[in-house]
């Protein structure tokens, strides 16, 4: 690092602000939000979200997802999906197809804040039970799971009869942004359609 500074302070004549730099793998740097990974088996450079990212839209989601949201689910999700469709077209648009595990586990995380979300504002395990089997969840199991060992809610936003009856289908139908399948739908290269020509 002190010989990259006095080469670039003395020969380039360029100030080095030393607080934000560093000699470190590319992986290891934040470059305005990403990241830089060489492949091994290619050796073709993925372009990532950095850990600082990473942080920031975790905290954003949980601001999003608060556990005392006391409006409807619909209004929850429609200003998360304000935000997430706004940072998925700055972050998006660069990363390349290694993101996409990235984006898979972002989604099941802001789903499991929303399975919290709603059983708390079911706040009844009698109430969850109900609801759970109404929306196809096996009786049994639902009492059994929901009462079994006194679970916080977090830990029952991801157990099987809550998964099963708030699965991805479900929170699609309520509006809920996908940023795996939105991604998908930015880096779609479909063929423009083939010209047919009568021959006479």
């Amino acid at each position: 690092m002190a010989s990259v500074i006095r080469f670039i302070e003395r020969r380039l004549r360029l100030k080095v602000n030393q607080t934000k730099s560093a000699v470190a793998r590319p992986e290891e740097r934040h470059f305005v939000g990403f990241s830089l990974r060489r492949n091994p088996e290619d050796s073709t450079v993925e372009v990532l979200l950095s850990k600082r990212s990473k942080t920031r839209i975790d905290a954003r989601i949980r601001e999003l997802t608060p556990r005392a949201w006391g409006q409807s689910l619909k209004g929850c999700i429609a200003t998360l999906n304000t935000y997430l469709r706004g940072w998925l077209n700055f972050f998006g648009t660069s990363c390349t197809e290694a993101v996409v595990r990235t984006l898979q586990f972002l989604d099941a995380h802001i789903r499991r804040r929303l399975r919290a979300l709603l059983l708390r504002q079911w706040k009844r395990r009698r109430f969850i039970v109900r609801r759970l089997v109404r929306m196809g969840a096996r009786p049994s199991t639902a009492w059994r799971v929901v009462y079994e060992g006194h679970k916080a809610l977090w830990a029952l936003s991801h157990c099987g009869p809550v998964d099963y009856a708030l699965d991805k289908r479900y929170f699609a139908d309520q509006g809920l942004l996908s940023l795996e399948h939105r991604y998908r739908e930015m880096h779609c290269v479909t063929a423009p359609a083939q010209l047919t020509l009568a021959l006479e």
